[in-house]
């Protein structure tokens, strides 16, 4: 099979990456290889078979796409891949250290907690270049004069720092809070029915090593059935990419030919070759409506029954690195349509009574301080 390409306005190059074929099934082999060494770690496997069934999980497999396209065949992409890495291990004894005691889940749900620790740095990164673009923004027009619009029509004058200074805020909020949500992914490990009944009275330390390993939080009890962690973190990740959505919409109003206080890179017209329309800001919009549309996947699906539900869980293997693909298209589109940006300050300045000015300049620089303070804290 041929596995499917996000459309290019709709992801990265960096999300393409860590949810390619590849890189999901190296996921998959890597849950596996410190699942064996973990249980040498607390004692459970011998240290020697344990270091040659990882060895032969680090191998990984010739063709990532084949292996994936069991999944909804045999309903698991591991019994293939558990299959070509067995092959392998010549001793049986050895061999059975290999997903030992483990389920899909338990798999799946720890490959796609590291893949999404991946995911939040890239959109990290960018949040930061967008975070310093604000800043100088903020710093360099705290005190150009800008009319205010509330419903589409011009209302009382503010500053245009003091406009970039609120995009800004909401940016560091959604920095702090995807830092607090990378740090909390967990691991997954529970068994067929979440008792880890197969490791004993070893489980619980079991799961602290495989977390160590893996750089991942440990949980007290598996929580296959229970997704608010995997919903939250979405609707995280969702948040970010509507502030982008917000800006994007602002500076499009503020470069559109009415208003014309800013101008950013634009792109083509097939029938107005003059026409400058605002791309990166289209490209962010709508990007970040197909974030919403994702997260509405997971959100829109019933619970999970019992231990293990029909197709609740499963809706994320679609939705999850949907939401990822196009909040870091939202992201990676606002950063660089803030890169291109420039400030008309005769045309902001023009439609305020410079009167107001300094009156104004009085009431919102503390403000502007104490965003600008943020940025420090957080950058």
């Amino acid at each position: 099979m041929t596995w499917p390409r996000f459309d290019s306005a709709f992801s990265t190059e960096t999300m393409t990456a860590v949810f390619s074929p590849s890189a999901t099934v190296d996921a998959l082999l890597a849950f596996e290889a410190s699942l064996a060494l973990a249980l040498a770690d607390v004692g459970m496997a011998p240290a020697d078979e344990s270091v040659v069934v990882a060895a032969a999980c680090e191998q990984g497999v010739d063709d990532p796409e084949s292996v994936l396209a069991t999944w909804w065949v045999s309903g698991t992409p591991i019994g293939e891949l558990r299959s070509q890495v067995a092959d392998r291990i010549e001793d049986e004894k050895t061999r059975q250290w290999l997903h030992f005691g483990a389920t899909t889940q338990d798999a799946v749900d720890t490959a796609a907690s590291m893949q999404a620790r991946l995911a939040l740095d890239a959109l990290l990164a960018d949040l930061m270049d967008i975070a310093g673009s604000l800043r100088d923004l903020t710093t360099t027009h705290r005190s150009t004069a800008q009319m205010g619009r509330t419903f589409l029509q011009e209302a009382a004058p503010l500053t245009f720092g003091f406009r970039t200074a609120t995009w800004l805020d909401a940016v560091l909020d959604h920095i702090a809070e995807l830092r607090t949500a990378r740090a909390g992914i967990t691991v997954q490990l529970g068994g067929p029915t979440g008792t880890r009944s197969k490791y004993g009275a070893k489980g619980r330390e079991l799961v602290e090593a495989l977390a160590r390993r893996l750089e991942l939080q440990p949980t007290s009890l598996s929580r296959q059935s229970l997704r608010a962690e995997v919903l939250s973190r979405a609707q995280a990740v969702q948040r970010a990419a509507a502030t982008m959505a917000k800006i994007a919409g602002d500076i499009a109003y503020l470069a559109s030919s009415e208003i014309g206080e800013v101008t950013v890179r634009s792109g083509g017209s097939s029938s107005m070759p003059g026409k400058r329309n605002p791309i990166d800001s289209v490209r962010a919009v709508a990007a970040a409506s197909a974030c919403s549309g994702a997260v509405a996947m997971m959100s829109g699906a019933p619970p999970d029954a019992l231990e293990r539900g029909v197709g609740r869980w499963h809706v994320e293997w679609l939705a999850m690195p949907l939401v990822f693909h196009t909040a870091g298209a939202a992201v990676q589109a606002m950063a660089g349509c803030l890169r291109s940006l420039v400030v008309d300050e005769a045309a902001m300045e023009s439609r305020v009574d410079a009167a107001l000015v300094e009156e104004l300049t009085v009431g919102v620089d503390p403000q502007i301080d104490a965003v600008l303070a943020r940025v420090d804290d957080l950058i």
